[in-house]
């Protein structure tokens, strides 16, 4: 057999696969109208589901002084503040079925109580959570985006918002001693402030009832370098106070928060419909083409047969 044969004897299936599809088209198109049909009723029978979204800054500790320096009272240090735990432990705890159960139970959601009785798995199933990496400062700690779903988007946004207090409660509880500590720390500085004031007070009472005298010259002089001491203490106290105060508050110290308000989309997540009607599309086109084939090959069985 020369070239030009072989090369008909291999064109020869092809051409005979697209004569059988032409032939056939009608299952192709049927195959396809039923697919489409299939995937339309799955997206009007299969549940929505809705996606809030949260971005979450960990709580957040005031401190005076620089990490792991002990401050003196009467010593001001620089403002610094540190994250209540680090976000990897943040998301490992809201990803715990006990965080959840007590969230489900703020929400008094009892399919997902259900849910979590029964399996673990289901941890997973209304919320997910992942590190965001925090380029806009240089050095601070990175944030977590939080994903909660439901059948509708005001449910999906109250989950978000409850998981995002329930953080906030059980970070609190971790920062309370450190800020019970500063607390204290604060009043004892207000109460030396108090009396290095009083003691301000008298001396300046005793430098204004002393004289000039030769003879009074060196009650004079200790009196006044008492003064000037007193008076820088006092100073101290206050710059310790501003310290703590600065400290105790926003933003040094603040509760686990979201820096945006949670997102919810307007169109559900689930199911897709584009990725629906493709698929039943594109399965209808298969299934007419597997029954095109099949059906025709059916038939030239019955025609050799009769």
């Amino acid at each position: 057999m020369n070239e030009n044969g072989m090369r008909q004897d291999d064109e020869v299936p092809l051409f005979v696969l697209l004569k059988k599809l032409r032939a056939g088209w009608l299952y192709v198109l049927g195959g396809s109208v039923l697919g489409l049909v299939g995937a339309y009723l799955a997206i009007v029978i299969l549940p929505p589901t809705f996606e809030a979204v949260a971005i979450i800054q960990v709580g957040q500790v005031g401190q005076v002084g620089e990490p792991g320096q002990v401050v003196q009272l009467g010593q001001a240090g620089r403002v610094t503040s540190l994250p209540v735990e680090p976000p990897t432990q943040a998301i490992e705890r809201m990803r715990t079925a006990t965080f959840q159960w007590a969230l489900a139970q703020s929400l008094g959601d009892q399919a997902w109580l259900d849910a979590l009785s029964r399996s673990s798995t289901a941890t997973t199933k209304y919320i997910s959570l992942q590190l965001v990496k925090a380029s806009v400062v240089p050095g601070a700690a990175p944030l977590i985006e939080l994903k909660t779903r439901s059948d509708n988007p005001h449910s999906a946004k109250k989950i978000a918002e409850a998981a995002v207090l329930e953080l906030a409660k059980r970070q609190g509880e971790i920062a309370k001693p450190k800020i019970e500590k500063m607390r204290i720390d604060l009043s004892i500085a207000k109460e030396k402030l108090a009396s290095a004031d009083k003691e301000v007070e008298k001396l300046n009472m005793l430098l204004a009832n002393v004289g000039v005298k030769d003879d009074r010259f060196t009650q004079l002089s200790l009196i006044t370098s008492l003064r000037v001491q007193k008076e820088t203490d006092a100073f101290s106290h206050r710059q310790t106070i501003i310290a703590y105060e600065t400290a105790l508050l926003p933003p040094a110290t603040q509760p686990a928060r979201t820096i945006e308000a949670v997102f919810v989309g307007e169109e559900p997540v689930s199911p897709k419909k584009p990725a629906f009607l493709a698929i039943g599309l594109i399965g209808g086109v298969l299934a007419g083409m597997v029954s095109a084939f099949f059906f025709n090959a059916r038939r030239l069985g019955k025609r050799e047969g009769a």
